[in-house]
């Protein structure tokens, strides 16, 4: 949702830099008989910033700050005796705009501040539960949408829920939600893989981690291609890019112990050998057109090597049932590298078969 968000904070930019070449060309008063008090406190906290208020303008800055909160104030106390479910967008807004106006003058030089009768806001806890409501009311509205399955439901779940990436990026379910909403816009669903970690990988390694096979529980599984020759329509790109590589280094442990049975007695060592191979990165999405992606998953999945056994000496009559099987097992060197890198690409391709439900 990267490139939603940079598509909104652009708009909002371009909104604000129009807003305040309209706000510049009228005079504070003019704005106040308009009933533009809003445009009228930006015209004159900026005045304020830079120390040019007159005695005039820092009595239609006073009227116009407190006005304005007076006006969102009441706004919230109406939306909330409604009790209806979606008031929480213009009540968060409503607070947010108090919040703002109140931090703006707050910053203003102490003397200014008396003559404004400005008082301190504690406003965090209604905003923040605002801003969780808010969040939740996108979240259901954009699953309820999902629900059609069609095309133009799951684009408007999309902007819902880029609303709600941007309220709260880890909201539960966020990513499945958003991956669902593209995978239902999707006529094809391309998935590739990107190397780098800057090293060589082991034959196949690719072809592992995109195993067709494991993507055949995937609701979506006959839209998913693995070449842009395959790709018509409106095509979205899953791409799995691997970062790091990393393979600890082989760990030894020994423990010696004696077991006894009755007049039986044996020694005992036990081996314990451990390595494993992780690999880190991230699967992204990129929408048709677009070179960033617009949601990122982050992924680290391991193989582990860990393998026990044992020696004794003394009467074998003396070892427990679980020694007594670690005697019997071989003593087996370490995996290879690329060994565990292998096993740990069939992790990865499990991952992705996940983020493909």
């Amino acid at each position: 949702m990267r490139f939603l968000m940079s598509v909104h904070r652009s708009g909002k930019l371009l909104f604000l830099v129009v807003l305040l070449g309209f706000i510049q060309c009228s005079s504070p008063q003019k704005l106040i008989d308009q009933e533009q008090y809003d445009q009228a406190f930006v015209l004159l906290i900026n005045k304020a910033r830079n120390g040019r208020l007159s005695a005039t303008q820092i009595m239609q800055l006073k009227q116009v700050y407190h006005h304005t909160n007076q006006t969102d104030h009441e706004a919230v106390s109406a939306l909330k005796a409604s009790g209806s479910p979606d008031i929480w967008p213009k009540v968060y807004a409503h607070l947010k705009n108090i919040r703002q106006r109140a931090g703006a003058v707050q910053s203003l030089p102490w003397d200014l501040k008396q003559q404004l009768e400005y008082k301190p806001l504690d406003l965090e806890e209604e905003v923040l539960v605002a801003k969780i409501k808010t969040t939740q009311y996108y979240s259901r509205l954009a699953e309820k949408l999902l629900e059609a399955n069609d095309a133009n439901s799951s684009r408007e779940a999309l902007d819902l829920l880029g609303k709600v990436q941007q309220l709260n990026p880890a909201f539960p379910e966020l990513d499945k939600n958003m991956r669902r909403a593209v995978f239902s816009m999707a006529d094809h669903i391309l998935i590739g893989f990107k190397n780098e970690t800057g090293v060589n990988l082991p034959t196949g390694f690719e072809d592992q981690v995109l195993e067709m096979e494991t993507f055949s529980e995937s609701p979506w599984q006959q839209k998913i291609i693995l070449t842009p020759e395959q790709a018509a329509g409106t095509t979205y790109r899953m791409i799995v890019v691997l970062e790091e590589i990393e393979v600890s280094p082989h760990k030894t442990g020994q423990t010696t112990y004696t077991e006894q049975q009755e007049t039986a007695r044996a020694e005992v060592i036990q081996y314990e050998l451990q390595k494993s191979a992780s690999l880190i990165g991230y699967v992204q999405l990129v929408g048709a057109g677009h070179s960033k992606p617009f949601l990122v998953s982050p992924f680290s999945v391991s193989s582990q090597f860990d393998y026990a056994y044992a020696r004794f000496s003394g009467d074998e009559q003396a070892l427990g049932v679980t020694t007594l099987e670690l005697t019997k097992k071989a003593a087996l060197p370490y995996p290879s590298d690329e060994s565990l890198i292998r096993d740990a690409a069939a992790e990865l391709n499990k991952t992705v078969a996940l983020l493909l439900k």
